[in-house]
């Protein structure tokens, strides 16, 4: 883990990581049989422990996936260290393997789909679960892992954490919930923060806590600094 300490030493906080499935068959069909399901906990555990946190992305809508997958990716979530999840749906490109398949398979749905751009909605079938199943696993993973319950839960897992990085996640964790869930208003952010009030206060009495806990500095008079 030597990779982990020498970006801790050179302030770094965030990784992405593009974990993209928790099935390893999902994977290895769209050729990323080298992302190791059963190595991701542990991974994200030794990067928590050096104050190291993961934005971690997901798709679905792959072949491989059914209804479900998005329960079963968030009940994995739920038991690693607390991150920034992200979540979109499998996306052919032109002149990509995957275009071209699908087209001559007959599922493109949207030929043109960068030309009548929507996100988060599939522009293809899948083999194993209907478009609006797909759509369905997104909006319930955002949900989910970005409503004031999870949000507090996420501070909860790293309760013995420095002040600033369970500040940090809080933080982040509502900017990242702008992703999916507009708040371009100044009405829709003082919603969020309502519902994060009790996080809000507790975060609050936990930096008055730590000031007061904090010794003073003491500055010498300057006849005395230059002896």
């Amino acid at each position: 883990m030597k990779l982990l300490d020498l970006i801790k030493a050179s302030g770094g906080r965030w990784i992405f990581i593009g974990l993209e499935s928790i099935d390893a068959d999902s994977l290895k069909g769209v050729n990323k049989g080298f992302n190791k399901p059963g190595e991701y906990s542990a991974i994200l555990q030794k990067m928590a422990d050096r104050g190291l946190y993961a934005i971690t992305s997901f798709i679905f809508g792959m072949d491989g996936d059914v209804h479900g997958v998005g329960q079963r990716t968030l009940d994995a979530l739920d038991s690693w260290p607390p991150g920034l999840p992200v979540f979109g749906l499998l996306t052919p490109y032109p002149a990509t393997p995957l275009y071209d398949r699908l087209l001559q398979e007959g599922r493109l749905t949207r030929p043109k789909h960068w030309l009548d751009f929507r996100p988060f909605h599939m522009a293809f079938t899948p083999e194993g679960i209907s478009i609006d199943e797909a759509e369905a696993e997104v909006r319930k993973a955002w949900g989910h892992c970005y409503n004031e319950h999870a949000i507090a839960n996420a501070l909860r897992k790293i309760e013995g954490r420095p002040f600033s990085e369970r500040g940090v996640m809080f933080f982040t964790r509502l900017a990242f919930r702008g992703i999916y869930f507009p708040m371009m208003r100044k009405r829709a952010w003082l919603e969020v923060l309502f519902r994060n009030r009790v996080t809000i206060f507790k975060l609050i009495r936990e930096a008055l806590a730590e000031k007061r806990s904090t010794p003073p500095s003491v500055s010498l008079p300057l006849e005395k600094v230059g002896k």
